[in-house]
């Protein structure tokens, strides 16, 4: 059911803020939200407009407590006691996988192979030009330059560079005890870019460089994507099918506030550095008509062609079965069990 809009008085924008992995796709289903409220038509009110800032993760969850702010989205989910004590909710709102993206020559249609314990020692230091032999240990028969890597990441607030060093922190016990996993990392060398497509920009102009980046942006850049090694020891690259599989392994209805991690998942076919993207809403404070309007977008989101839109953009949707769970999960309602 929609939302009706309020009086032109009232009526305001619906404001976002937080991960640059979803800015894509939320842009997409802003156009179509407004397309959808105005029925075709040429009259719209601000009510059925979306204004969404890229400003990092961690900076759209701080700002959700000023109070302009109707939701903030961000790819590391919120433990349930923080929402409880801060009066919000939350949902995932789509999946995608955060991308090893290179920049080198002469790389095969498959292209580069990487672990995480490779790729952890590529941060530390430890391995220092693209033919160590660690890394033409896992790419045998392709001739690997003698090349100095180049490495890059993410200075602000990101939650690509939680779900990336969360993966390295599972495959190396060294990255693990001196920086663990977070949002913001003092990282020992490497240089720094302010959102996903300066760090795309960067690893583009730069022969030798290194970088993690979200997988639909990095394969419209045209950047070489690796396969990166899971659980089982099986390469997988990041598209649709390998998130999906890492989503899959997740008993959602027995999560609460949908907290769960998509990252180093069992699995033969699972993706190791997914990630699902999640909508965090202020309910405390807030009219009910400010948070179910963010519901009504998500709703038209979920459904077609929202749910197109965002496998052409590289994403990958809710499941029905997970979309049917935030429904009732909007609506007070408990979780079917399976």
């Amino acid at each position: 059911m929609a939302i009706t809009a309020g009086s032109a008085a009232q009526a305001e924008p619906i404001r976002g803020a937080g991960s640059t992995l979803a800015a894509p796709i939320i842009a997409k289903w802003a156009k179509a939200y407004k397309n959808a409220r105005a029925d075709g038509g040429d009259f719209f009110t601000l009510d059925w407009t979306v204004d969404y800032e890229p400003v990092g993760s961690l900076a759209g969850l701080m700002r959700l407590k000023q109070p302009e702010l109707d939701f903030a989205a961000t790819d590391v989910p919120v433990p349930p006691a923080d929402l409880a004590r801060n009066g919000q909710k939350q949902f995932p709102i789509v999946m995608g996988g955060i991308a090893v993206v290179t920049n080198l020559d002469g790389l095969p249609e498959g292209g580069l192979r990487l672990s995480g314990p490779v790729l952890a020692d590529i941060y530390l230091g430890v391995i220092k030009t693209w033919s160590d032999p660690a890394i033409q240990a896992l790419n045998p028969g392709i001739a690997l330059p003698d090349l100095a890597i180049s490495v890059f990441h993410r200075q602000d607030g990101s939650g690509s560079t939680h779900v990336f060093t969360e993966f390295l922190s599972s495959g190396s016990e060294a990255w693990k005890t001196r920086f663990g996993a977070d949002t913001l990392i003092a990282w020992p060398l490497g240089t720094g870019a302010e959102g996903t497509q300066a760090l795309i920009r960067a690893v583009a102009a730069t022969k030798g460089a290194i970088a993690y980046a979200e997988y639909g942006q990095a394969l419209r850049a045209g950047l070489p994507v690796a396969a990166v090694a899971n659980r089982s020891g099986n390469f997988v690259r990041p598209g649709p099918e390998g998130v999906q599989a890492a989503a899959a392994s997740v008993a959602w209805e027995e999560t609460s506030d949908f907290f769960a991690s998509l990252t180093d998942r069992g699995g033969e076919a699972a993706y190791p550095i997914s990630t699902a993207v999640f909508a965090v809403v202020q309910v405390s404070g807030r009219s009910e008509h400010r948070y179910r309007r963010v519901h009504d977008l998500f709703r038209l989101a979920f459904a077609e062609p929202g749910a197109s839109d965002a496998a052409a953009l590289g994403y990958v949707p809710l499941p029905k079965a997970l979309v049917d769970q935030v429904e009732r999960y909007w609506a007070g309602q408990p979780p079917l069990a399976n």
